[in-house]
């Protein structure tokens, strides 16, 4: 005789598939959060109480108000929806080592050499990231990137950094009483904790490159090894204001937890259209300027006779040209966008 165990939903009672790999099963009929790894989630897994849905609008028409892009448009703006879900987020304290090798050069007198510069490093960092993978959401990534970049003092337990960055509660503590409160949608996780451990490791390494590879100079080698920790699970209120303006549907996500600002999707007006089309001659005039150097045969005649500086005199010029292009193309790009996103 076969006994099948089957784990039911805490709040209404019904069915719920899982896999191994599951640590919170999110019940597809009423959406409770049950746990279904309970030694895990005793300890390592938490939510974010949320800022009321009236409290985000407060927020969102103060920031209307506030934006000069918006002057005489904010009575034609349209709420045409606000969406408040809890998306989880996995936590993890890693303690990387590594190092750089990258080429510098020093001067001596009027000889410029390269040297070949190698640089050990050690960190101890917490890094996050979306625990969905099916569906990108621009506003899930921006939320994880604020957490990372916030500079949280990092202690010894991961729970203490996370109660230095956010009040976080147990999950323990979400009865399905307490949840019928709190009228937010929970949303599922793609992947469990060893997948995540994998992830988050690589995302340690990405931040370290960020710190320690010299972006203006050339790299041999970069490499990066670490163990994670600790992990854990975050279930954190994001809302979308999304609103209608001019035939264009348009958003701003907020940090549920503390009324931030997370990302904005907004449309371009046409000032600012003009700024950059401006901003993208001057790159297009600078770039013009310092190329007309190169075609100039008394500039190579002076390059020719210079004692000191020739290749100062060879660079600079090639500089400057490549800094007018940047500009023109990326300010171009922009004006070309009927959007932009605001971080």
């Amino acid at each position: 005789m076969v006994i099948i165990e089957v784990l039911k939903c805490e709040h209404c009672g019904a069915p719920l598939e899982t896999t191994p790999e599951d640590i919170i099963v999110v019940c597809p009929y009423c959406g409770y959060p049950n746990a279904y790894d309970e030694v895990f989630a005793e300890d390592n897994v938490f939510f974010v109480e949320s800022l009321p849905k009236k409290e985000i609008l407060r927020l969102f028409w103060e920031r209307i108000e506030k934006d000069k892009d918006f002057l005489g448009l904010r009575r034609k703006i349209k709420i045409a929806k606000v969406e408040g879900v809890y998306v989880p987020l996995w936590f993890g304290k890693v303690e990387g080592r590594g190092y750089v090798r990258f080429v510098d050069y020093e001067r001596k007198g009027n000889k410029k050499r390269k040297v070949v510069k190698y640089h050990e490093f050690e960190d101890d960092s917490v890094v996050c990231i979306p625990a969905r993978r099916s569906v990108y959401d621009i506003a899930v990534e921006a939320l994880a990137e604020k957490f990372e970049r916030g500079g949280y003092i990092t202690f010894k337990e991961l729970r203490n950094t996370l109660k230095y960055m956010m009040e976080v509660r147990p999950i323990k503590e979400l009865t399905p009483e307490k949840w019928e409160g709190l009228k937010l949608e929970f949303l599922n996780t793609d992947f469990g904790k060893e997948q995540a451990r994998a992830a988050l490791l690589d995302r340690a390494s990405d931040f370290a490159k960020e710190r320690h590879v010299p972006k203006d100079k050339p790299l041999k080698a970069f490499t990066f090894g670490g163990d994670v920790e600790e992990v854990a699970l975050v279930f954190y209120p994001l809302w979308k204001v999304y609103y209608d303006l001019e035939g264009g549907t348009y958003f701003v996500a907020y940090d549920g937890g503390k009324g931030r600002e997370v990302i904005a999707l907004e449309p371009v007006r046409i000032w600012r259209k003009v700024a950059y089309l401006a901003t993208a001659l001057l790159g297009v005039g600078i770039a013009a300027f310092f190329s007309m150097f190169y075609g100039n045969l008394a500039y190579w005649d002076v390059v020719a006779h210079a004692r000191q500086g020739a290749l100062g005199m060879l660079v600079l010029p090639g500089l400057g040209a490549y800094f007018g292009y940047e500009l023109a193309r990326g300010y171009g790009r922009k004006m070309a966008r009927d959007v932009r996103v605001e971080k």
